[in-house]
């Protein structure tokens, strides 16, 4: 499986450019974490990155995102289609959990939800070898989801 190259674009990054503009061409974005971020928020971003998982009647879903009301619900729409189920709850806009995504344009949006997919595709992995999972990112013009369901066999968690 072939890796796919993923490019930010820090033109569109305005508070970036300013500080490089105040700090000269060679101030690179590990600077700009040095001046802006803490540690507190690269942890809450671990989560993001490699979040926790719940396992619920066979499916998996993020710790985060997952409601047992909210999961009776979609079962009752979708039956015991546990695929569609966990594809449909961790459906995840990256725009909604990050407030000021819209500035930074969709393409920059889109390299973010790809490095969130291939994390997620990876630590999905790591936690459940024996399972297979589909992690897909996909973009419009206005915003980036991602999301992940388990690519079930026809006999499995069958009564």
């Amino acid at each position: 499986m072939e890796t796919q190259r993923l490019s930010l674009n820090t033109d569109k990054m305005s508070d970036f450019q300013q500080w490089k503009q105040a700090n000269g061409d060679d101030f690179s974005l590990w600077d700009y974490l040095g001046g802006v971020a803490n540690i507190e928020v690269a942890l809450a971003f671990t989560k993001l990155f490699l979040p926790d998982f719940v396992e619920h009647e066979g499916g998996i879903f993020l710790s985060e995102a997952f409601n047992l009301e909210i999961y009776e619900q979609w079962q009752a729409k979708l039956g015991n289609d546990i695929a569609a189920i966990e594809q449909v709850m961790n459906h995840q806009h990256i725009d909604d959990l990050l407030p000021g995504s819209e500035c930074v344009g969709i393409d920059n949006l889109f390299y973010l939800g790809q490095l969130i997919k291939q994390m997620w595709e990876n630590h999905l992995k790591s936690l459940y070898p024996k399972r297979s999972f589909k992690v897909s990112c996909d973009r419009d013009e206005y915003t980036v989801v991602v999301t992940f369901h388990q690519m079930l066999s026809c006999s499995a968690f069958k009564p």
